[in-house]
Order: structure tokens, then C-alpha cells, then sequence
């Protein structure tokens, strides 16, 4: 098999719980398979994301090596990074490498040195074509990069479509990228339902950073427009978050008149969100673009039922057209249709929430890190393989 005896490297820039989780299944998987992972870590913090300091597996099933313990990934230049990874692949001599997306440098360089030592090159991505506007030289350039890999792990199918745009060939490309640590999560879930007193309404919940692209100015104008249709009193809006927009976002619920319905308790880690995820009526990420959107894994594994932008990544997996329903879709940019799709949620009776929250549990159950681990492996098999051979894997 492709993956016995392999050493492979991934870089993430900064761990956060969910990276752990991916890593340590996929650690515990390779070692199963007679290889090893190495995990680099970029930097010690990242001022986007300011993931709380805490561990995973008490061993981690894979080498754990900061390349910057002590720096922000803001504060590295791109000379920088493409040195310190330099250095670090000559020092592990790995026989594959899994590069994190084709635009940061220290995931050039790892194709790069791959490329010139012989050893295997995927690609992790979870860009789809519709987050931004294309033009078509940026395309050529994404189009070169994405040829110096053999292989690649996507989220869903919109970024297997993608990638495949970009040239990679269809059976190359391999899902489960975009998973969080499932386990641990449900665990978190059920003590917060069983500990604390049920809310006695069910509130609308988002969960995200707050910047131009959340789009959350379109839900609060939607929600307002929720609670003036209500003839009855209408559930609280919960923006669970913080970032450079909360001042205005703040200042259009006084002006839409919404204030006092609306909570903000500002950037929690995920054992304090899962308190609010499970107590809401629905989850709603209303983002323009969001190339997959993990905090759907997270409210759906709570069994929060689900209204969620089309442009999110995570869509298509996560509110299926067929099977068993988990909740809704909606165009973000018609604020129209998502008041529509409030109305409706709110009016759905508990069991019938209940009903769409635990299919969502279980469409989530099945993108754990687990699957993670899978697709990596697959991928593996498909680039130690010539170009042409078709993989026997679905």
C-alpha cells in the first residue's frame, strides 16, 4: 500500500482544536500504516484566530515541531517562512509532504523541496470557485501551482469541481478535508444540555469572526424584519464573535430597533459555544464567502438545525437536497429570503426542529477526522501512482 513506511509532513500556520483533532487521527492512522507524521506548526500564535492554548492527546500520535514558537504568523515575512520550512524538510527528510492551500510561501516551499527530493505532493484545499470574482491570469497562475501536486484533499464536491478546473484530475482529488474533532464536541454538547436549565425561548445563533464577509449586516436586517412580521414574541438573535465590525453591527441593531433582542458575547472557545449551540432554535451563517465554514460541523454535531448561506462551502454536505432534511439554504445577498427562512424555522414546532437537528448530527457524525485521515491516506495511494492510472477508490 501507497501509505506504508511513509514519513509525511502537514503545516497548518497556528493549531487550533481542530487541527489537533485531524492531526492525531491522522497519526494514529499512518502509524497503523508503518509511517509517521510531522506536524509543523508556524507560529506560536495567530492575532486572527487567538485559539486558547490547549492540548490534544496527551502523546500525540505525531511530532509536534513549532518553527516559530515565540512569533505571531502576522508578524513572518514570506523569506522568512520559506526559510525555516527549507531548513526543517532538509533536516526530517520527508517522503511526502501535505501543503496547506497554494498561496501562503511556506506551502510553496514544501511543494518546491518535494518536487526536488522525490517525495510525494498533496495538496490541502478548500477553495471553491465561487468564493471571489475570477480573472483569468490569476487563474493561470493557480493553475501552474496546483500542477506541481500529485493529489489533493478537498472539503466538499464545489472544491473538488474546482480543483478540477485548475487541472487536477477528478480522481485524484479526495474529501474530508474541512473536519473538527467530532468526539470531543459531543461530549461538550451533551454536558451542556444536561447540566443547564433550557433558555425559554429558542434564539437564532451565529457563530463567527465579525468582518465584511460574515454579511452579518444582511442578518441583522433580516432578523429585524423576522421580529416586526411576528405576531408573537419572536426569538432573541445570539452573535456569538468579535472583530473589527462589531461597533457598526451594534449601531444598526439600535437603528433597526433591534438592541435589546440582540446578545453579543464576544469570542468563546468551543466549550463555552457549545452551550449556545445547543440551546438554539437554529444556527444561521449568512457569509458571501466562506470556503467551508466549520462552525456548521460544530452546530450541527450540537443538533442545532441549519440556515445556511449557499456560498458556504459546507452547504452542500450539510443541508443536502435529498435525504433527510437538516434545515434550509439562502441566497445572502436577498435578505427577502433568509427573513422568510427565520419565519419559517420559528414557526416549525420543537419535535419538528428536533427532527431536522439530529439528521444534521448525523450527516456530521460522517465528516469527522476520521474521514479526514482517510482522504489523506487515499491521497497518498493516488499520487505514489503515474498520471492516467485510475484509483480503485470512489
Amino acid at each position: 500500500m501507497a501509505t506504508s513506511r511513509h514519513v509525511l509532513t502537514v503545516c497548518f500556520t497556528n493549531f487550533g482544536p481542530y487541527h489537533r483533532a485531524r492531526l492525531e487521527a491522522l497519526g494514529s492512522a499512518l502509524r497503523s500504516a508503518s509511517g509517521e507524521l510531522i506536524a509543523y506548526e508556524l507560529a506560536g500564535k495567530e492575532e486572527k484566530y487567538p485559539w486558547e492554548s490547549a492540548p490534544g492527546a496527551a502523546e500525540p500520535p505525531y511530532r509536534h515541531i513549532r518553527l516559530f514558537p515565540e512569533r505571531s504568523v502576522e508578524s513572518l515575512t514570506a523569506s522568512e517562512c520559506r526559510r525555516a520550512m527549507r531548513s526543517r524538510l532538509d533536516r526530517d527528510q520527508p517522503t511526502a509532504i501535505g501543503a496547506v492551500g497554494y498561496v501562503r510561501p511556506e506551502s510553496l516551499e514544501m511543494a518546491r523541496w518535494a518536487k526536488s527530493n522525490g517525495a510525494l505532493r498533496i495538496l490541502l484545499s478548500e477553495s471553491q470557485r465561487v468564493d471571489h470574482t475570477r480573472t483569468w491570469w490569476k487563474e493561470a497562475i493557480k493553475a501552474r501551482r496546483v500542477a506541481r501536486f500529485q493529489a489533493g484533499v478537498v472539503g466538499g464536491e464545489s472544491h473538488k469541481s474546482y480543483l478540477v478546473d485548475l487541472g487536477m484530475p477528478a480522481d485524484r482529488i479526495h474529501l474530508g478535508y474541512n473536519a473538527v474533532g467530532n468526539a470531543a464536541i459531543e461530549v461538550m454538547a451533551d454536558t451542556a444540555r444536561a447540566a443547564e436549565t433550557p433558555v425559554p425561548m429558542p434564539y437564532f445563533l451565529t457563530v463567527c469572526r465579525f468582518a465584511p464577509e460574515k454579511n452579518l449586516e444582511t442578518l441583522i436586517r433580516a432578523y429585524a424584519a423576522y421580529v416586526r412580521r411576528c405576531e408573537s414574541p419572536p426569538w432573541h438573535l445570539a452573535l456569538v464573535g468579535d472583530g473589527p465590525q462589531r461597533p457598526e453591527l451594534q449601531s444598526l441593531a439600535v437603528a433597526e430597533g433591534v438592541e435589546q433582542l440582540c446578545h453579543w458575547p464576544g469570542f468563546l472557545p468551543i466549550e463555552r459555544t457549545a452551550r449556545w449551540y445547543v440551546h438554539a432554535g437554529a444556527f444561521v451563517l449568512a457569509s458571501r464567502s466562506e470556503p467551508w465554514g466549520l462552525v456548521v460541523n460544530e452546530a450541527a454535531l450540537c443538533g442545532a438545525p441549519l440556515l445556511i448561506s449557499d456560498r458556504c462551502g459546507a452547504a452542500g454536505t450539510f443541508v443536502p437536497k435529498s435525504g433527510m432534511p437538516t434545515g434550509r439554504t439562502f441566497n445572502p445577498n436577498d435578505a427577502e429570503e433568509l427573513t422568510e427562512r427565520m419565519t419559517t424555522m420559528a414557526a416549525l414546532s420543537p419535535a419538528a426542529r428536533r427532527i431536522l437537528g439530529d439528521s444534521a448530527r448525523s450527516v456530521a457524525r460522517a465528516w469527522g477526522p476520521d474521514r479526514f485521515a482517510e482522504g489523506v491516506l487515499a491521497a497518498l495511494e493516488s499520487a505514489a501512482k503515474p498520471l492516467g492510472t485510475v484509483s480503485l477508490r470512489p
